[in-house]
């Protein structure tokens, strides 16, 4: 009895020696000195770690993603959190870990390129900083990035993140991940029809370099107007009306002199808006869709006569007369509401540094600048000829 239960203390000693021979040659040949049951457990250890220390938060997700890491998200009130353990290691590592080498900075472009694409440039120089706080949430065909800016959370009050689709990143990515057949980029032009939108307008250009620093503005701050443009300035703006409609701007006429409408007899009022059209269209090969008539003057005459929509305002900043940005900004951000229609002009620098100013503060209270058409299309509206506009809420 006793010789036998030597022998199956042996044995079971030999078959312990094999066991751990086996691992340990395994895992050399892995590149590994250290037995592999060892990675297992020590994963193991840490998600558990990360799961208690986050108890208290909603877990979203504890996935193993292709044998590379462990991926564990939470969620608490509108703070998302993530976390990635190495799967060989079982150390905790960030996202970034699992890029193929050398592709670190040719990843970190295509992010910068798609941020300013979806944000206004003052959102994304923040967001763009390497030392930002983010974290990464990997889905089946994307990775979204949640980013966590003090500097920004006190202006704006939605959630600050990016989607990437692995379609644009997948050259990056040191894990197999699924691509779609069909996607659409974030992009910062998009309308929403659950936002608050205004139209902002612009008259008396085109205005050379006046004109082309607030299309770059309005472009930076993914932001559309339009402009109302006099007929005899169009002839020698050819080069500015083409800048102004390939940043997704739109143009309508301001008569051919700005001369009033009123006082006008009504064959030379055809006359003038006939030459204006033909000047654009030499131009732009386009139609011109809407017009305002210069001082909002117009009849029931005119109206029936022009084969045209009518576009005047119900907001006016009276840059005209106060030609100081501080007063156009507060007028603005004190009198705009959804749908409105404002009025100013490009051809005075102090309303292009207004604009200027004005833009970020509208975007952070959660309005969409748009065209006049853009506006239409977010209101459901249908533009009727020899209808008069003075905003989205009101038509004579």
């Amino acid at each position: 009895m006793v010789m036998k239960e030597l022998y199956v203390k042996i044995g079971c000693a030999m078959l312990a020696v094999c066991l751990f021979t086996f691992l340990f040659v395994f895992g050399k040949d892995r590149g590994d000195l250290r037995p592999v049951f060892s990675h297992s457990f020590k994963v193991e250890e840490k998600v558990n770690a990360i799961l208690k220390e986050n108890e208290a938060k909603e877990l979203v997700a504890n996935e193993n993603i292709k044998n590379k890491f462990v991926y564990l998200a939470f969620q608490d009130g509108e703070t998302f959190v993530s976390h990635f353990v190495d799967a060989t290691t079982g150390e905790e590592t960030d996202f970034t870990t699992y890029l193929k080498s050398g592709t670190e900075e040719a990843f970190s472009k295509k992010v910068e390129e798609l941020l300013y694409l979806k944000y206004p440039k003052f959102i994304a120089d923040v967001l763009n900083d390497a030392n930002l706080p983010k974290m990464y949430q990997v889905l089946e065909t994307e990775l979204v990035i949640h980013y966590t800016s003090d500097s920004l959370r006190s202006l704006i009050s939605d959630s600050l993140y990016l989607r990437v689709n692995y379609n644009d990143i997948k050259d990056y990515l040191d894990f197999p991940v699924s691509l779609d057949t069909e996607y659409e980029q974030e992009k910062g032009y998009a309308l929403d029809k659950n936002k608050k939108a205004i139209a902002f307008t612009f008259d008396d250009g085109p205005s050379g370099a006046l004109t082309n620093r607030l299309v770059d503005i309005l472009e930076q701050n993914k932001a559309h107007a339009t402009f109302f443009m006099v007929g005899n300035r169009m002839e020698y703006g050819a080069e500015v009306i083409r800048n102004v409609l390939n940043k997704g701007n739109e143009i309508g006429s301001h008569s051919y002199a700005h001369k009033n409408m009123k006082r006008q007899k009504l064959e030379d009022i055809v006359s003038g808006e006939e030459k204006t059209k033909e000047i654009y269209r030499n131009i732009t090969g386009q139609e011109l869709l809407y017009t305002r008539p210069p001082y909002g003057n117009v009849n029931k005459s005119i109206k029936e006569t022009l084969d045209t929509t009518f576009i005047t305002w119900n907001v006016d900043t009276e840059d005209w007369l106060h030609r100081d940005k501080d007063y156009i900004v507060n007028h603005i951000l004190e009198h705009v509401s959804d749908g409105d229609i404002v009025l100013m002009h490009d051809v005075y620098e102090t309303t292009i540094d207004a604009v200027e100013e004005v833009l970020p503060k509208l975007y952070a209270a959660g309005y969409q600048v748009v065209s006049v058409s853009e506006l239409a299309e977010l209101k459901g509206r249908t533009l009727e000829k020899h209808s008069l506009y003075r905003s989205l809420k009101e038509v004579e």
